[in-house]
């Protein structure tokens, strides 16, 4: 065979390559099967399970109760026993100041103390002697009033020692400085040898020593859309995974729902608190966590795929508007129907969606219409007109091509549009030209 021959050949030969792999591509686009003709379907089961319905948040963790300690007393720390991360109990000592000035005020208070002590026990023997005296009538009423009024002078000045003896030992107390609570050290915020402010008698608040929280139990403080808001409630149980523990779910439960909305980058959010147990620690401030609430959960419903109903205008409920609608109305039913109204519940049934699925029968997909309540994105509660068992189909059509399609469609409406627009505007322009001749 000659080079021309072969190069003949080999173009023939092509040239029914790409025939079969065009006619194969268009059979698969439009799913058609190659030898029959006949349309492909891909095939679903309607089976039983849980519906369920979550709304996801992000959010951080946050200590319950976070103290930040400062001194009531100024000075130099002489000693800081703890450290960052260090287990605090109750009236533990955080840090102690300096006493030797607050020590010499004590002593000297007690000191004044003793002596009004003394001078007092004096003025009253004073006046059980003149007592005596006035009684056998040897001294006058007077002398036996100015010892009388000396007990009394004596006696105010005790009370006033005992009072600044109490003031020296509170101050005396204060230069060590004790926990609140049972708790963590977050941070610590000084170091020995640190000279500190009073936290009452200073006017910037004085000097932080240490952060302190309880971490047996932290909040998780999540934003939750304004669209979903409306379905969580106070009490509801809620999961927790934190990112540095991905593979691990804390329980909590919601116990405070912002009233007040916070807006960042146009997004309307209300913060949710999520308070969860902590016992072993894991969880720490400012750790990043997804919260998940459950708004609906029920077993042993007869559930099909949204890729298998169709609207009623032909679109497929996945991709329709209708999807998001029927997901809303379906949630608020929900939470109406745990309210237990049945005029509410009156209204759900009339809230109900029609859809049309294709259903094997004797080997052959015939068009059904089905009644479904509450929906997400991926599945619909059958409410009538299909059996645990049945097998839905959907058309195997390229989606590109049905975009194509519609995109074709509104090319076509468009144009025909603009002819008739254009048709009239030249009709116009000629019944003006007859009117000017």
């Amino acid at each position: 065979m000659s080079i021309k021959s072969k190069i003949i050949t080999g173009v023939i030969v092509l040239a029914g390559a790409s025939l079969l792999v065009f006619k194969y591509g268009i059979n698969a686009s439009t799913g058609h099967d190659a030898d029959t003709g006949e349309d492909r379907y891909k095939e679903f089961v309607v089976q039983r399970g849980t519906f369920r319905v979550d709304v996801s948040a992000s959010g951080v963790v946050k200590p319950i109760d976070r103290v930040e300690i400062k001194s009531k007393a100024s000075g130099r720390i002489d000693f800081l026993p703890l450290d960052e991360g260090d287990i605090v109990r109750k009236n533990e000592i955080i840090c102690r100041l300096d006493k030797t000035d607050v020590q010499a005020d004590f002593d000297q208070r007690q000191a004044d103390l003793d002596i009004a002590t003394a001078e007092l026990k004096q003025v009253q023997n004073t006046f059980a002697r003149r007592k005596k005296l006035f009684e056998k009538k040897l001294i006058s009423v007077e002398e036996l009033d100015q010892s009388e009024l000396s007990v009394a002078q004596a006696k105010g000045k005790l009370v006033r020692a005992r009072v600044a003896l109490d003031q020296a030992q509170v101050r005396l107390d204060e230069t060590e400085v004790r926990s609140p609570l049972d708790g963590i050290m977050l941070k610590k915020l000084v170091e020995v040898g640190q000279i500190i402010s009073s936290g009452i008698s200073n006017v910037s608040g004085g000097t932080a020593i240490a952060a302190l929280a309880n971490m047996s139990r932290v909040h998780i403080e999540a934003g939750i859309d304004e669209i979903d808001v409306g379905k969580v409630r106070i009490g509801q149980e809620a999961q927790v995974v934190a990112e540095a523990y991905p593979r691990r779910k804390f329980s909590g439960q919601i116990i405070r729902i912002a009233p007040e909305a916070t807006v960042a980058q146009n997004v309307t959010q209300f913060n949710v608190i999520v308070e969860v147990e902590n016992e072993r620690g894991l969880l720490k401030s400012g750790m990043n966590a997804s919260v998940e609430i459950t708004i609906v959960e029920e077993d042993d419903m007869l559930l099909a795929p949204i890729l298998a109903l169709t609207s009623t205008d032909g679109q497929n409920s996945e991709h329709g508007r209708d999807s998001g609608e029927e997901r809303g109305s379906s949630e608020e039913r929900g939470s109406s129907e745990e309210h237990g109204s049945s005029e509410e519940h009156g209204s759900d049934r009339a809230k109900l969606k029609t859809r049309t699925a294709l259903v094997k029968e004797n080997g052959e997909f015939v068009s059904r219409e089905v009644e479904i309540g509450r929906s997400d994105f991926k599945n619909a509660v059958v409410i009538s007109g299909l059996q645990e068992g049945d097998t839905l189909g959907v058309p195997m059509r390229s989606r590109l091509k049905a975009a194509n399609d519609r995109l074709e469609k509104r090319i076509k409406s468009s144009r025909s549009f603009g002819a008739s627009s254009s048709k009239s505007s030249k009709k116009s322009s000629g019944s003006k030209k007859g009117k000017g001749k």
